[in-house]
């Protein structure tokens, strides 16, 4: 049996298996429980510096051998323990009295 492609139909089907292939890349990279400060930024959406700053505030972090690695599990349940609700956040009004001299 012989099959004969199109270059069309040759195009979809390397497209099909790149976008398989980068898809399994993806589920890989996020089964790694510990990444770099780069990857757990990019992971959390912040930018490199509020990981580091995240982590001057107490966020856990691994060090191995000098190497910083940071635990997705971990920092999760951190920034979870720092979450508040918005009434909590909301400060109550100040209320400010006007005094005047009588005479």
């Amino acid at each position: 049996m012989q099959l004969v492609l199109d270059d069309a139909q040759i195009a979809e089907i390397k497209q099909i298996v790149f976008s398989v292939v980068k898809d399994g890349i993806k589920q890989v990279e996020n089964q790694r429980p510990y990444l770099n400060r780069r990857d757990i930024a990019k992971y959390f959406g912040v930018s490199e510096s509020t990981i580091s700053y995240w982590a001057s505030l107490g966020m856990p972090v691994a060090v191995v051998d000098g190497r910083k690695l940071y635990g997705k599990q971990s920092i999760t349940h951190w920034i979870k323990s720092h979450e508040t609700r918005l009434q909590e956040q909301e400060k109550k009004p100040v209320t400010i009295g006007v005094v005047t001299s009588q005479k």
